[in-house]
């Protein structure tokens, strides 16, 4: 039997009016039954959902966009667990036969490539490492304006907010401009990503 306070918790959270979800490994502690339900949850589930998880089974049942870090680099593929298993699956095999096949090296002269590079690196390295900054910025705006929804939604809660006609106007109005806020730092965090799976691709 699976202790109640995982469940409790991840039940308040899904039934919460967020509508941007983290979950780190959701389904440690949680029994086959639970797994189902909480799959079944987040399915229902209307916002955008990031979850970290070694759970093969449940990421299958969830996931519609796979990021894995490989060679220290995030590697984006678009579609369930399945379809990134076969596509990685012949990533693998392209890799392994481009190897075994040593293609031989084009005659180029190499002043020519060490110009190229001396012009085209510099930019491509600095563009990207803009885009990580701003990367982090964006998620560390994105936690802030997760926490002052949340400390809102809280007060919006509280009798005596609920109680006060004009207190509570006044949280609303700051929990609602907190939520739309967010969503557009989102909007820009996942732009940001793409552009650098983009560059680093």
């Amino acid at each position: 039997m699976v202790a109640k306070g995982p469940r409790v918790a991840l039940a308040k959270t899904i039934a919460s009016k967020a509508n941007f979800l983290m979950l780190d490994e959701p389904t440690n502690h949680l029994d086959i039954h639970s797994v189902d339900l909480l799959v079944e949850a987040l399915n229902k589930y209307e916002g955008s959902l990031i979850l970290v998880s070694h759970d093969r089974y449940f990421i299958s049942r969830i996931a519609n966009k796979i990021w894995e870090i490989e060679d220290h680099k995030i590697v984006a593929f678009k579609g369930d667990y399945a379809g990134w298993e076969e596509w990685k699956n012949k990533r693998i095999a392209d890799r392994q036969k481009t190897k075994n096949e040593k293609p031989a090296e084009p005659v180029v002269k190499k002043e020519s490539v060490a110009t190229a590079n001396k012009q085209i690196q510099p930019d491509h390295k600095k563009e990207l490492q803009q885009l990580k900054n701003k990367f982090r910025k964006l998620e560390e705006r994105t936690t802030a304006l997760q926490q002052e929804a949340t400390q809102w939604e809280k007060k919006l809660a509280e009798p005596g907010t609920y109680s006060d006609k004009e207190k509570f106007q006044k949280a609303e109005s700051h929990y609602k401009n907190a939520v739309k806020e967010l969503e557009k730092v989102i909007a820009e965090y996942e732009t940001v990503f793409e552009k650098i799976m983009e560059l680093e691709g």
